[in-house]
């Protein structure tokens, strides 16, 4: 591999374990600040938004081992073409050092290595079947030991509840069958039956990353809209010369907040766009394999 490579692979691989910490933290921090509400809070909402983080925990843990991976194996041009696609994967709530370090890679003209819509199927499939289980089980874990766990039933929102993990749950079985052979770029490209329902689930899953990409957002906000409150009641609950620090905390950690949020903002709407853009590094109806793509390279050298 060469070793004087324009791609910053060393600083890309420790911003993946540095996202995955982040997205540990986060999980913490988000159980501590909403614990403080727990007693005022629908108990299934409760657990709902720790499942949530544990979902996106999971995904940081598995999009590191894979991108890591990937960077240990792949040239620069390959890792420049592909660069919305590796976003997409490690992009999460605590993962935006490395999206950000991506998207902003040197647009060269070069064509994508790897089919995005196997590759997201693929991955994502694992995340969704693997990353549904553990979001579920962690829901009613802190539904059933919440404060208010006497209201916990098992009514319409329960259910409705139960039945989008079990959605999430099929969706990432229906991507890893499909997906998961080596073979599943030559199918794809196939024109018969089975190549156009692997193109149907491999736009499906575009849309699915989109959707992700949107919720991080929105959970940005929601973390944003927590800090804010707390900040508040804590510098409110601060007497004398005790209360210019809380103000000035207080005015930090909203600042560092909305920085946060608006960075999230912006890299996940360049992965959006990067992702179903025709025009650019990925082109949606390029089908050739992996192996005929990097031979073609290996020529150029």
């Amino acid at each position: 591999m060469n070793r004087s490579s324009a791609v910053p692979r060393g600083l890309l691989k420790f911003y993946q374990y540095l996202g995955t910490f982040f997205s540990a933290l986060i999980l913490a921090v988000t159980i501590v600040l909403i614990s403080k509400y727990a007693s005022s809070m629908n108990p299934l909402l409760y657990g709902g938004i720790i499942g949530i983080e544990v979902y996106m925990l999971w995904k940081s843990i598995y999009s590191a081992v894979v991108i890591i991976k990937y960077m240990n194996n792949a040239t620069d041009e390959e890792i420049i073409a592909n660069r919305f696609i590796m976003a997409v994967l490690s992009m999460g709530v605590g993962g935006f050092i490395t999206p950000f370090v991506l998207t902003q890679l040197p647009k060269i003209e070069t064509n994508s290595t790897i089919n995005p819509r196997v590759f997201l199927a693929k991955h994502l499939g694992w995340t969704m079947f693997i990353g549904s289980i553990l979001a579920l089980g962690a829901t009613f874990l802190f539904a059933l030991t919440s404060p208010m766990k006497g209201l916990f039933v098992i009514d319409t929102t329960t259910m409705i509840v139960i039945g989008i993990y079990v959605v999430i749950f099929l969706i990432g079985l229906l991507g890893i069958s499909f997906f998961s052979s080596k073979t599943a770029s030559e199918k794809i490209s196939q024109k018969n039956f089975l190549g156009f329902t692997m193109q149907v689930i491999g736009v499906i899953y575009t849309l699915i990353a989109t959707i992700e990409m949107i919720l991080i957002a929105v959970m940005g906000v929601i973390r944003l809209i927590a800090v804010i409150s707390d900040a508040i009641r804590y510098a409110a609950n601060s007497e004398g010369i005790w209360m210019v620090f809380a103000i000035f905390i207080a005015f930090a950690r909203i600042t560092f907040e909305m920085m946060y949020v608006s960075m999230i903002f912006q890299i996940s709407g360049s992965i959006i766009k990067g992702i179903w853009a025709k025009d650019q590094v990925i082109t949606i109806k390029n089908f050739q394999n992996i192996d005929e793509k990097e031979a073609e390279l290996n020529t150029k050298r």
